[in-house]
């Protein structure tokens, strides 16, 4: 397990996965609030801040009377990307192309910088001339370089209100950021003043000062002005707002002011922004802190923060719905599920997270129906997501921290509340709603574990033709290069053998072929496979009707039985293997994690490298919550191989082998050849299923040079087994 290989997570071996709360990620579910009505960003919330797009769509408002306006609002933009890239190192200054097409500020303020700023508001000019001497002072060598750019910005807010409206903020901001220490926390309350007096804030300064002003670690005297719940606010809106590196900054932040405090809650839940905030993190600490890595919550906790949290929710009388929806999510992963089902009771009825709780609850108690019709309308409201979605995500875990994201969630988070309902509905022998559900996610091996062993052929032809299911259509496969000619076996195996199929094939279409060929559907199944391998699967089949000819000699068709189960052994993972276990096709055969078909109908539901539990609370972790079915355990072993072992086609290619030897005369060389290499492809892996081809080998061949050299060795001597076919 150290080394890998990493698979993606399976639904349907997890015995109390359906348990989990559902995927939650803080920054996408906060991106989803509803801002304040004071905050009205022009861009969307949850996306990245450009200053320069920000200040030039408040500049197309400002001068819209302009002559030639917009030549001007060109070289505007001109001006400003090129004093932006000279003196605005933030995350979001421009974006890429602007950054590109900056020319140099000395060509800037020598070209244009008078021109473009000559209609401009009085302070909006103002507060371009300081910006421009705050440049130039890179060139100075004074101990006080900004001086004269300050000098600027204080005439600006010398100004009659009414004249400087536009750039009063800014101009307080630029002088936080050119100023000594001791006069910085001044300029941050003076920049917060004024946002909240309501002059011109495109670029949310005033959310970014009190941020700075009251953030942990301040030293400013003026920090006493910002609450705790003031500078939780503005963590959080600086997320929201997409301002420079905010996303990253909340990570750490936001595990911050989270205990309880009578004031600071006070204020907290009467603001609905802060209330609906609070709820989010508890939602997601508290499931952090109570271990459903298992599907199998800790205690509750007793008097804590959380109890703490909720009462104060309780105080305010919660009535919205989707607050009672996360107060039932918090509740639900802190294990205080009667508490959960009672804000459950307030939630909409056809809310998706609801119907998530209401279907885990119902799987809690036992109650399989109610939990399949409750995530059943979940299904039905969710749309089919990204394929490969979140086993992407799962693989990139492995690596790298964080591969959660505002722009996997939603894919990810889908898949999951949907293998949530293919399980319930397993759980409820609905095996065919089972397959259309798990055929929208990428739980591929669960998937593929009901095609194979829970339907039959009929039920999943019928599926196809109703388009219930994908319909199944002739495999084209898309090659880089002519196949040879004439075709060959080994071809064919270094062609589809292993992990890759070629591209083009259709991976649900192959299972279903090779599963028509296994079961001796063979018009079917060439139907379906790639040209390449029909050619193939027809030849083996007219050996096996020869081998059935009565008007042939018996050598005839113990030779066609041969060539039959040389074919079979050579591509029987291509031709019949089964994508999930025993064969895992899925897996080129080089892997065989623990079975479904052994693991469910296990009383504990433990993976092979786990130690038996000790205790009934370490039981508890492998009981599953919703065990197999009478239906599920036997439609499993019905439609499984007759040979329930790896490589299942080397068993059934074997018996192919011992048929066409009993075609062969006794004491006959190319018989014990037969019974040796036969009994080669299982002696290594199964030698108890080898022995009848040595006890076979031996005994009907006593003259055989071969079968005496077995006789002294007590088992098979090393044999050349060297197999190939051109196919017509």
């Amino acid at each position: 397990m150290a080394c890998g290989p990493f698979f993606p997570e399976s639904a349907l071996e997890l015995p109390r996965g359906i348990l989990k709360p559902p995927l939650f990620h803080f920054q996408s579910e906060l991106n989803l609030t509803p801002l304040p009505p004071d905050v009205q960003p022009a861009h969307p919330p949850g996306t990245p801040a450009y200053t320069l797009d920000l200040e030039m769509m408040e500049m197309e408002q400002l001068m819209v009377a302009l002559p030639e306006r917009d030549a001007w609002l060109q070289r505007y933009r001109e001006l400003r990307r090129a004093m932006l890239y000279e003196g605005d190192k933030s995350e979001h200054n421009m974006r890429q192309p602007d950054a590109t097409a900056a020319v140099p500020w000395a060509k800037a303020r020598r070209n244009v910088f008078a021109e473009v700023i000559a209609p401009l508001p009085e302070d909006v000019r103002l507060y371009l001339q300081g910006s421009a001497a705050r440049l130039d002072a890179n060139e100075l060598t004074s101990d006080d370089p900004f001086k004269n750019a300050r000098d600027i910005w204080h005439q600006l807010l010398a100004l009659p209100a009414e004249k400087r409206s536009q750039r009063s903020t800014w101009a307080a901001w630029m002088l936080f950021r050119t100023s000594p220490h001791d006069e910085q926390g001044h300029w941050l309350a003076e920049t917060r003043r004024l946002a909240r007096a309501g002059f011109k804030d495109c670029l949310h300064l005033g959310i970014e000062a009190t941020y700075i002003l009251g953030r942990a670690g301040s030293d400013y005297a003026e920090a006493t002005e910002v609450s705790a719940a003031e500078w939780k606010r503005a963590a959080m809106l600086r997320s929201l707002l997409g301002l420079s590196r905010a996303e990253d900054r909340l990570r750490k932040d936001r595990h911050l002011l989270m205990s309880w405090s009578e004031d600071f809650a006070r204020e907290i839940v009467a603001a609905n922004f802060l209330r609906r905030v609070q709820m989010l993190q508890l939602i997601e600490s508290v499931e952090a802190r109570n271990g459903w890595e298992q599907g199998h919550a800790g205690e509750p906790g007793a008097e804590d923060d959380l109890s703490h949290w909720l009462k104060s929710f309780e105080k305010v009388a919660v009535k919205n719905q989707q607050e009672a929806v996360l107060l039932a999510w918090i509740s639900y992963n802190a294990a205080r599920f009667e508490d959960a089902r009672r804000w459950l009771a307030l939630a909409p009825a056809h809310d998706t997270n609801a119907l998530a709780l209401r279907g885990k609850l119902a799987a809690m108690r036992g109650n399989r129906r109610e939990a399949q019709q409750d995530l059943m309308r979940m299904a039905a409201k969710l749309p089919t997501p990204e394929p490969e979605a979140r086993s992407d995500w799962e693989r990139a875990g492995n690596n790298e921290c964080f591969t959660l994201s505002s722009a996997n969630y939603a894919a990810v988070r889908t898949h999951k509340l949907l293998a949530d309902c293919g399980v319930a509905q397993v759980a409820r022998n609905d095996f065919a709603g089972a397959l259309q559900t798990f055929l929208r996610t990428d739980y591929w091996r669960d998937t593929a574990y009901i095609a194979e062993r829970l339907l039959s052929v009929e039920e999943l032809l019928a599926l196809t033709r109703s388009g219930k299911i994908p319909s199944l259509k002739k495999i084209i496969v898309a090659d880089k290069e002519p196949p040879p000619s004439p075709l060959s076996i080994g071809f064919l195996e270094a062609k589809y053998g292993g992990w890759q199929e070629p591209g083009g094939v259709d991976r649900f279409t192959y299972l279903i072929a090779r599963r028509l060929a296994r079961e001796g559907l063979i018009k079917e199944a060439c139907k379906l496979l790639p040209a390449d391998l029909e050619r193939a699967l027809v030849r083996f089949n007219a050996e096996l009707r020869r081998s059935k000819d009565t008007r042939l000699s018996g050598a005839e068709r113990g030779q066609a039985l041969w060539t039959a189960a040389q074919i079979e052994r050579r591509l029987g993972m291509e031709l019949f293997g089964y994508e999930e276990a025993p064969d895992f096709t899925m897996y080129g055969g080089a892997f065989s994690p623990d079975t479904f078909h052994e693991r469910r109908k296990a009383a504990l539901w433990r993976y092979r490298w786990e130690t038996a539990p000790q205790t009934p609370r370490e039981a508890l972790e492998f009981k599953p919550v919703l065990p197999a079915t009478a239906d599920e355990l036997w439609c499993s072993s019905h439609y499984g191989p007759r040979h329930e072992q790896r490589f299942h086609y080397r068993y059934t290619a074997a018996d192919l082998a011992w048929r066409a030897a009993q075609f062969m005369p006794k004491d006959n060389e190319q018989a014990a050849q037969v019974l040796t290499i036969a009994g080669g492809w299982l002696k290594n892996r199964d030698p108890k299923s080898a022995d009848r081809f040595y006890q076979a080998l031996v005994s009907r061949n006593p003259s055989v040079p071969l079968a005496q050299k077995a006789h002294q060795m007590r088992w098979f001597p090393q044999t050349n087994w060297s197999f190939d076919l051109d196919l017509e």
